[in-house]
């Protein structure tokens, strides 16, 4: 629940800051639909982010289409990493395979540089 609450609460932030932050809708603005999911492995929870040229919506789910997928080994370690913010933690539980990425790495580090201007 917690980390369902946190993916909500990112994607309000996200929304916000596409309409607020310069900063961040200029780093957005560019990018022709891209669907980032952020989930864990038995698909109980999730989000999709979806960016086009400098717009952000969301919809709740581990069962959209996406580029990318940020999965989670269960919701406890999602929401413990990144509620941390730390890169270290990130790595960390990348390296123990808590984390995994599904799909285009690249668009993975792009949401999360994307995350660090708004935070």
């Amino acid at each position: 629940m917690r980390f369902s609450a946190l993916l909500f609460i990112l994607s309000q932030i996200l929304k916000w800051a596409s309409r607020f932050k310069p900063a961040y809708r200029s780093y957005i603005g560019s990018i022709h639909q891209i669907k980032i999911m952020i989930k864990t492995a038995d698909g109980k929870w999730g989000r999709i982010f979806i960016f086009d040229q400098g717009t952000v919506s969301s919809k709740g789910g581990a069962h959209h289409p996406y580029d990318v997928a940020i999965v989670w080994s269960d919701a406890s370690t999602g929401f413990k990493v990144m509620a941390s913010q730390s890169d270290a933690e990130q790595f960390k539980a990348a390296a123990e395979g808590k984390m995994k990425l599904d799909g285009m790495a690249f668009f993975a580090q792009w949401f999360n540089e994307g995350v660090k201007l708004v935070m």
